[in-house]
Parts: C-alpha cells; sequence; structure tokens
C-alpha cells in the first residue's frame, strides 16, 4: 500500500467555541480526503458537547444522529464483541479503536456527529466496555492477541476496507492491523498514541523493568500480588 500524501491537522486548545468551529473543520476535512488521511489529534473527543449541526437530512426529518447509534454484539473466537454502530453501510467506513482505560463509549460523541456521512464502527476489546473478559490465565492481553481479535471482528462484521482511527491504545492494535493487512486499510486517523517504544519515553522506565523482571518487583510488594492473584 502506498501513501502518497498526508493530511495533518492539530485540534486547537483554546476556548471551546474555537475549538467547536476546528471540530466542524476537522470533519469537513475528513470528508475532502477519504482516500488517505493521516490526522494527529490532541483534545479528548468528549470535548465540546455542543455547537454542533447535524447534517442536512437529519434537520429536515427532525431526527437526531443519537437515535442512529446501534448497540451490537458479534462472536469472535469464542468472545462476544461489543460494538457501537452507527451511519449507512454503504458509506466510507471508519473503524475506532479506543484507548486505555476506555472502552468505545469514548466515541459515543463522535458517532452522533458524523453518522450523517460516515458508517462508523467502535468496538471495545476483550477485557474492556461491554465485551467479554476472558481470565488472563486462559487469554493473553498483548497487542499482538488483541489485533488479532479485532482483525476477527472488522471480519465477521463484514469490513473490507476502512480507515483507522485509533486513540491511545488504539495506536498498537490499529498500526498491527495496518501491517497485516494493508490492503484494507485506505487511511489512518491517530489521536495520542504511539507508534513505537522510544515514544513511550521515561515514564515507562519503572513498567519496563517489572515486564523484564516481574518476579523481582512482585517480591518487593508481596501484599499487592497477592491481591493481584486473588483478583484473577
Amino acid at each position: 500500500m502506498h501513501w502518497r500524501s498526508a493530511l495533518h491537522h492539530e485540534l486547537g486548545t483554546s476556548s471551546a467555541g474555537s475549538h467547536c468551529h476546528k471540530t466542524v473543520t476537522f470533519r469537513e476535512s475528513l470528508r475532502r480526503n477519504r482516500n488517505l488521511l493521516v490526522v494527529s489529534v490532541h483534545r479528548p473527543v468528549q470535548e465540546c458537547n455542543d455547537g454542533i449541526t447535524l447534517g442536512a437530512d437529519a434537520q429536515r426529518k427532525g431526527t437526531t444522529m443519537e437515535s442512529q447509534v446501534f448497540y451490537r454484539t458479534v462472536s469472535v473466537d469464542g468472545l462476544s464483541i461489543f460494538y457501537r454502530e452507527a451511519g449507512p453501510k454503504d458509506a466510507p467506513t471508519i473503524l475506532l479503536l479506543h484507548g486505555l482505560p476506555s472502552s468505545s463509549r469514548m466515541f459515543q460523541p463522535l458517532l452522533t456527529r458524523l453518522a450523517d456521512n460516515y458508517h462508523l464502527v467502535a468496538p471495545d476489546y476483550p477485557g474492556y466496555g461491554h465485551s467479554d473478559w476472558p481470565d488472563p490465565k486462559q487469554f493473553d492481553y498483548t497487542f499482538d492477541h488483541i489485533s488479532s481479535v479485532m482483525d476477527g471482528f472488522a471480519q465477521a462484521v463484514g469490513l473490507s476496507h476502512y480507515t483507522l482511527y485509533m486513540q491511545d491504545y488504539g495506536g498498537p492494535v490499529g498500526f498491527r492491523m495496518a501491517l497485516a493487512h494493508p490492503e484494507r486499510v485506505n487511511s489512518l486517523i491517530v489521536q495520542d498514541a504511539v507508534a513505537h517504544n522510544e515514544g513511550l519515553g521515561a515514564n515507562w522506565a519503572t513498567r519496563r523493568a517489572y515486564w523484564a523482571d516481574r518476579p523481582a518487583y512482585e517480591a518487593n510488594y508481596p501484599d499487592a500480588a497477592h491481591r493481584r492473584r486473588s483478583q484473577h
């Protein structure tokens, strides 16, 4: 897959009014650049809940986009995966991958704003939101495994081509999906997500040390280790 060009659009950090205006600009930019889009977003999608105009069709019908969000489940590898879906299925598809410690709920305001022009699908990962929470002893909670489940999810709901919207943990999940099947990915939207280990920075040094020698670290905190085991 050859990504020929990229659109970089930074959402504002000033007043709520200017941020609302830029959110609309973001949507218009997305509409104009369907074939290829790389967006870097640094503001939460939950912000600016007012000041957004619904699509003309919805206004004429006297309806709101909220009524067009559907809540569904599908079986993937024996797991029940919950997802939110909005918009016409023949419109360009955006697959929205949430971050930690959130779920597809974080995208609810975005679904209501874009459903007039896009087919939006937002799943919950295993262990998040309303999806199944398999026992860690039987399910590897790794980015590799979760991305595999999400790839199976996309196939299960019939998504053959889509834009990937990746927020936070959605980055390492979505980038793995894109590398595995680049022919399915029309474009990328990246919101506050890390694409490489160096991007994690010094704040993750303690976590890295824990991953490298988990028994040694848990030996220093026996009470915490006991609580973790008792929870599982």
